[in-house]
């Protein structure tokens, strides 16, 4: 089996956690992220060569998978959570060596997960599994924000700026926002405004299949696009953002139960 390992190098165990991993994968083909290999003073490939991967093993927290999955977005992941909340990744440390051994052995069912698009300024946007924010690009500042789900005007946004999330990405930004926890297999988006003024409009749970458009109106104002975390476009007063459903979902080595985690980690 040919299996690709990236770790999050800020976290002192992460080092001693990969290289126990090693020693319990020492019989399969691995290939390790560049700079992991780097510290470890071994060969090592760019990110995106591990999409050549048949499963990830990422070692750190939920952006450690999110880095993962932008690189090799067709490659199933199994996190291992050193981080904090660790919906993600969560596999904890000292289930590493059991939950390794289920996935050698094919015992760990795959999951697909929804993930969202998107096309702002006039270009595409990259997928993202967490979620897609507009938000000011002066920080500070507010925007107004008029969002419209397929077409037809829903809310009128006075603040920091909206957030469209997966289920997955509601458990992150959007629940920190206000928004509600969506079961990962529920086919849906929520769409949340953050730190809104009066008057205070709700968050919206919308039907997977959506359009959602969101135009900043202020003339003065400009707005980034962040997808995963990541600033994917600049926007301008009455340029539109659109977000709809992916086509490519993400895939995962299922470990944990979803309430499970909801109880221990919210």
């Amino acid at each position: 089996m040919r299996i690709g390992i990236v770790a999050r190098l800020e976290i002192p165990e992460a080092l001693k956690i990969t290289r126990e991993v090693l020693k319990l994968l020492a019989k399969e083909d691995i290939l390790l992220e560049r700079g992991l290999a780097k510290k470890l003073r071994k060969r090592g490939v760019e990110a995106r060569a591990l999409g050549k991967a048949d499963a990830i093993i990422t070692i750190g927290g939920d952006g450690t998978v999110l880095f993962a999955q932008r690189h090799a977005p067709e490659t199933p992941i199994l996190g291992i959570n050193l981080g904090g909340r660790g919906f993600l990744a969560d596999v904890k440390p000292n289930e590493a060596q059991r939950a390794l051994q289920m996935l050698v052995t094919g015992g760990l069912p795959i999951v697909e997960r929804e993930k969202l698009v998107g096309e702002a300024a006039g270009r595409r946007l990259p997928d993202a599994l967490n979620d897609a924010v507009v938000c000011s690009a002066q920080a500070g500042r507010t925007l107004t924000l008029r969002v419209s789900i397929d077409g037809k005007l829903a809310l009128d946004v006075r603040g920091d700026g909206v957030i469209v999330a997966t289920p997955t990405g509601s458990t992150a930004y959007a629940l920190a926002a206000g928004g509600p926890v969506i079961d990962p297999r529920l086919k849906a988006f929520v769409v949340v405004p953050i730190c809104p003024s009066y008057p205070k409009p709700n968050p919206l749970v919308v039907p997977i299949d959506s359009h959602i458009e969101i135009e900043p109106t202020r003339a003065e104002r400009k707005a980034f696009v962040v997808v995963d975390g990541q600033v994917a476009a600049k926007l301008k007063s009455r340029e539109k953002a659109t977000f709809y459903r992916s086509d490519k979902p993400a895939r995962f080595f299922r470990w944990g139960e979803f309430y499970r985690k909801v109880r221990e980690k919210l």
